[in-house]
């Protein structure tokens, strides 16, 4: 007789702090990976996006189902979400790669996997005991937009469509290295 034992995984839940105050638009960070690799994210791996743009919101768009019972209940759930930011503009600069990537897509009129970048996002107002920072890493789909609009200089506008699970982790504030929450497996007596 063979004795199976299931062993369920569970995340490792720390406590998160939120700091004193109203959260600013500074305090939430988005990180191009450079390199595309989530595993070694690192201060030099990532270039942040933001400089000289003047909107950069992420929309939740969620995914809805309505449906009507034969009592004539109104149902209304929310099955998932389609998240995206638009980014606008992104100022094409010879100091900037993540500008430079974007420019480079729009010339070469990339599609499919090219398309597709690696994010970080932080939130430097949301901190764990050890002083690290919430944060997430994804991938996105670029979606080129406009392209030299106004007279301020050369700039891009785009709107990234987060795609695939998030990975939820922390990030090292001194470092900039990100860490995934750990799964550890739960003991037979729970």
């Amino acid at each position: 007789m063979a004795l199976f034992f299931y062993h369920e995984r569970r995340k490792s839940v720390a406590t998160w702090t939120y700091a004193e105050g109203e959260a600013k638009r500074k305090d939430f960070m988005v990180f191009w990976v450079t390199d595309g690799n989530a595993s070694t994210i690192k201060k030099d791996t990532i270039e942040i996006i933001g400089k000289g743009v003047e909107d950069m919101p992420i929309s939740m768009n969620p995914e809805t189902e309505e449906s009507q019972d034969v009592l004539g209940n109104n149902n209304y759930d929310i099955t998932g979400y389609a998240e995206s930011m638009t980014v606008d503009p992104t100022n094409i600069s010879g100091e900037n790669k993540y500008s430079q990537k974007i420019d480079t897509l729009m010339e070469e009129r990339a599609t499919l996997s090219d398309l597709r970048l690696k994010y970080l996002c932080v939130k430097r107002y949301k901190t764990d005991s050890t002083g690290k920072m919430r944060a997430w890493v994804q991938d996105g789909v670029v979606e080129l937009g406009d392209f030299a609009g106004g007279l301020k200089g050369v700039s891009a506008t785009h709107t990234v469509h987060y795609v695939g699970d998030r990975t939820l982790g922390a990030v090292d504030p001194s470092t900039m290295t990100f860490t995934a929450d750990s799964a550890e497996p739960a003991s037979l007596s729970e």
